[in-house]
């Protein structure tokens, strides 16, 4: 049973890395990366890290 709440915890935490590594490199948060984030769990670190960074328009 506990093993369970291990598995959530590091879901939730690759779900938070993912996020913060998003908002530094200037990433949209879309519905699409954030499902995947949610499927894929851990794994799903490399993709935000292998997504292009697109560029901010500062007026």
């Amino acid at each position: 049973m506990m093993s369970a709440y291990m598995l959530a915890f590091i879901w939730l935490l690759s779900h938070m890395a993912c996020l913060m590594i998003a908002k530094r490199r200037g990433l949209k948060n879309t519905a699409l990366r954030a499902t995947s984030v949610v499927m894929l769990g851990p794994f799903a670190i490399p993709f935000v890290l292998a997504a292009k960074s697109q560029k901010l328009v500062r007026i």
